[in-house]
């Protein structure tokens, strides 16, 4: 079988991520009772269809009265109003308020008419009958008006955003109990390599624990995303072969680690081609992250990442995490770029882009990072408190504290 894929041109991530998000789309919608869509994406608009609240109501315990009746009120001219009502919060008023009147009203209960202004109890002297006020109230002060919270036909949940906490309170407050989501994409992990190791038993000498597999993993169900994972394909083509078929059949996705470089034992682009896999993409014009794989077969998508941790997750970042994020219904898949002042110096250079580790500092107004000491590709500990990825563009030369870069969140 030819190895045509050595002869694409080797892209910036950023290309190679545009490049094949054209060849992805979102998978079907499916409806989910609404305790069970957090972290789902929406796979429709959801407009309010009613006022939220739809009546007048009270925000506090107190009295309902007109403002104009205590207008004049003050410690030296208490005014008293007869009290013609008591209030509930889920019960209708039964009285309308009129000249030197007032009703006594719970939190959340509708205000009765022609009342336009609620005081509170402890501001107040009152018994059974008749209620003293010692202030004047503006009108409409302590009301809640009808729409405070939603107006009829605004926007509640945007296609293709994930559902948090906050949209579920507004979707139960519009009475909707099942959601329109995206489905949850299903992600078949492998892992390659006869040096690689699982947990369950002691380490022999010259192997690895397969520690790539576990940091893909939970990147993976951080996205609300389910992970199937394979097992370990030794360094064969017909068993990596295998267990890439086994994975593009059973799920929407697969991602396989290692195997991807230039060597005699990097068989996964080749047994990606036996799968019918059209490969898109090998290699990648950047540090960490070079070696990878990209190809798509009747519309699903497999990626060939490397066996090295960090170097992994630096393309999964990059690349891979916007082609699943399109995959599950995302409409914003590409993170954001902003500007990041760098605080201490990283002296390697390279002729592609490279990506670097660190974490965000907010000092003086402005934005700056703090690179991380190792950069390694295999150097997963550099992982552990970065929370944002910088670009130093292809080219740059040492990176000198104070040099501005652009940098996105991970």
């Amino acid at each position: 079988m030819t190895k045509k894929y050595r002869e694409l041109p080797k892209l910036s991530f950023s290309e190679t991520r545009d490049l094949l998000l054209d060849k992805i789309e979102p998978l079907n919608s499916e409806n989910v009772m609404i305790d069970e869509c957090l972290g789902r994406v929406s796979a429709r608009i959801y407009f309010a269809t009613n006022a939220v609240p739809n009546f007048v109501k009270s925000p506090l315990d107190g009295y309902a009265m007109r403002s104009c009746d205590i207008r004049y009120a003050s410690e030296d001219n208490p005014v008293t109003l007869k009290v013609v009502d008591e209030i509930r919060a889920g019960v209708l008023p039964t009285k309308v308020i009129n000249k030197g009147e007032a009703a006594k009203i719970l939190t959340g209960a509708p205000v009765p008419q022609n009342a336009d202004c609620v005081i509170m109890y402890e501001q107040t002297e009152f018994d059974e009958k008749s209620v003293t006020v010692k202030q004047s109230l503006k009108p409409q002060q302590n009301i809640i008006q009808i729409g405070e919270d939603q107006q009829k036909g605004m926007m509640l949940v945007p296609r293709g955003s994930a559902i948090n906490p906050a949209m579920i309170g507004l979707l139960a407050s519009q009475g909707f109990h099942e959601i329109c989501t995206y489905k949850t994409p299903e992600i078949a992990v492998i892992s390659t390599g006869d040096e690689v190791q699982d947990l369950d038993q002691p380490l022999v000498f010259g192997k690895v624990y397969n520690s790539t597999r576990y940091l893909l993993a939970a990147e993976l169900r951080k996205m609300n995303f389910r992970c199937n994972y394979l097992g370990i394909a030794q360094d064969n083509v017909e068993n990596i072969t295998a267990l890439i078929d086994k994975g593009m059949e059973e799920n929407d996705t697969v991602i396989i680690t290692g195997g991807v470089s230039a060597g005699d034992y990097d068989l996964v682009p080749e047994a990606m081609q036996k799968c019918g896999i059209e490969i898109m993409a090998y290699g990648v014009r950047m540090k960490p992250g070079m070696a990878c794989c990209y190809g798509i077969k009747k519309g699903k998508l497999c990626i060939g990442l490397s066996g090295n941790p960090a170097s992994a997750m630096i393309n999964f970042h990059a690349v891979a995490k916007p082609l699943l994020k399109k995959l599950a219904g995302f409409a914003e898949v590409c993170p954001k770029l902003f500007k990041v002042r760098v605080i201490n110096a990283f002296g390697k250079t390279a002729k592609s882009e490279r990506l670097l580790r660190g974490s965000l500092v907010l000092e003086n107004g402005s934005c700056e990072m703090k690179v991380n000491a190792e950069q390694g590709n295999i150097v997963i500990s550099s992982m552990v408190n970065a929370d944002l990825l910088a670009i130093v563009p292809k080219e740059h030369g040492p990176v000198n504290p104070g040099d501005e870069l652009d940098a996105f969140f991970i």
